[in-house]
């Protein structure tokens, strides 16, 4: 098994990789913009069918699981980038292309993004039954009682701790890895290793990466989901600016 080491870059860099993923994202604004709008509509619909079921105050929860496996998503983003690295016509039968034999490799690692997920739910879940006693709460009493009882305060501060170790172990998982098996003949568990030890190795470089992405989806979110059709592209092809800058050819 290839041994894949990140280079040491600067703490700010994640600024330079905004910059850069922000140019790709023009440089094929169609199929970023448009590929988008594919996850816009899932967020979209997954807020629906919570609300058509009654379960509305869930929303949060789901979206932010959602947000968790997004990184599987975005490798249409990915191949985007390194298309214009290397000179290629960008087509959606191009975007749509995972080299040859790696499919099953980014497969392997979507599951286990998937699992975190469902993890996620389950604590969720079991979060609000213990501290609303069991009772399901309209949305609009849910959030009285999330905002201003002190058991739903509790929960909040509660979930939100769990929420974020999770989210941080997937983006552990996650930042570089997926990149890496769209650029780079290597296996899941190289990607994976290589990605997991070069956030352990600049931990602050890795948490400001994080809060950022964390900070750009939750506005997304917060401004009726419709914004993620810029911000997941934006970020996407930010992410493969900084797999590319840790680990250059």
């Amino acid at each position: 098994m290839t041994t894949m080491t990140a280079q040491h870059v600067d703490a700010a860099s994640h600024w330079a990789w905004l910059k850069s993923g922000w140019q790709d994202l023009w440089a094929a604004p169609i199929h970023s913009i448009g590929y988008g709008l594919v996850f816009v509509g899932v967020g979209l619909a997954i807020t629906a069918g919570l609300w058509s079921l009654g379960l509305g105050s869930l929303t949060p929860v789901a979206l932010a699981g959602f947000a968790l496996v997004a990184p599987a998503f975005a490798v249409g983003f990915y191949r985007i980038s390194a298309l214009v690295d290397g000179g290629q016509k960008v087509t959606w039968t191009s975007v749509r292309e995972i080299p040859k034999g790696r499919f099953g490799q980014v497969a392997f690692l979507g599951v286990l993004l998937v699992v975190i997920f469902l993890f996620w739910i389950l604590i969720a879940r079991a979060l609000y039954a213990a501290f609303t006693t069991g009772n399901y709460l309209p949305v609009g009493e849910f959030t009285q009682f999330a905002l201003a009882d002190p058991a739903g305060l509790a929960m909040i501060a509660v979930g939100t701790v769990i929420g974020a170790a999770l989210a941080f172990a997937a983006f552990a998982i996650s930042a570089f890895s997926f990149p890496m098996l769209i650029d780079r003949d290597v296996d899941a568990v190289t990607a994976l290793i290589a990605s997991v030890d070069a956030v352990k190795r600049m931990p602050v470089l890795a948490l400001s990466w994080a809060i950022t992405i964390a900070l750009m989806t939750a506005g997304g979110i917060a401004l009726f989901i419709l914004p993620l059709a810029l911000v997941f592209p934006w970020l996407g092809h930010a992410s493969f600016r900084a797999y590319r800058d840790l680990f250059p050819s």
